[in-house]
C-alpha cells in the first residue's frame, strides 16, 4: 500500500509534465489566458461600465485577447516550427481568428437584441468563446504556424 501512495505522487507529476508538452493543451491554457483578458475587457467596458453594447466590447476585448494569444502561442506552443515571419504570422492569426470573432459577437448581439438579461449574454458570450476555439486551433496548425521544412544547403 506503500508503493502506491509513493508512486501516485510520481504518476501524477509525470501525468502533468506530459500534457504540458501537449501541444494542444499549451494552445488551450493561453487560449484560456487570451479569454481572461478578453473577458475582463468585456466586463469592465461592456456590462459594468456600459461604454459599449456588450456585443462591441467583445471584439474590442477579443483583440486584446488575441494580441495576448498570439505572442504567447508563438513563443511557448509553436516555437518548435520553422515559420513565416512575424508580420506574417500575426496577419494569419488575425485572419484565422476572425471567424472566431464572427461567431462570438453574433452569439453576444443576438442575446442582447432578444434581452437585456445579463444571464443569458453572458451565456452567448460563453458559448461563442467555446465554437471558436475548435476553429481557432485549427486554423493555427494548418496556417497560422504551418510547419515548413528547412530549406536546402
Amino acid at each position: 500500500m506503500n508503493d502506491k501512495l509513493i508512486s501516485m505522487p510520481e504518476f501524477a507529476t509525470r501525468a502533468i509534465y506530459r500534457a504540458s508538452r501537449s501541444r494542444i493543451m499549451r494552445v488551450a491554457f493561453f487560449g484560456g489566458f487570451g479569454v481572461i483578458v478578453q473577458t475582463i475587457v468585456f466586463e469592465i467596458v461592456g456590462i459594468w461600465l456600459g461604454l459599449l453594447r456588450p456585443s462591441l466590447a467583445t471584439l474590442l476585448g477579443a483583440e486584446f485577447g488575441i494580441i495576448t494569444n498570439f505572442f504567447l502561442n508563438n513563443r511557448f506552443s509553436f516555437n518548435d516550427r520553422t515559420h513565416a515571419p512575424l508580420p506574417m504570422r500575426l496577419l494569419r492569426f488575425h485572419a484565422v481568428v476572425s471567424g472566431s470573432l464572427f461567431i462570438q459577437w453574433l452569439c453576444v448581439f443576438t442575446a442582447e437584441s432578444l434581452t437585456a438579461n445579463t444571464w443569458v449574454i453572458h451565456g452567448a458570450y460563453a458559448g461563442g468563446i467555446l465554437l471558436g476555439f475548435i476553429s481557432n486551433y485549427t486554423g493555427y496548425r494548418l496556417w497560422v504556424w504551418k510547419h515548413h521544412e528547412e530549406p536546402a544547403v
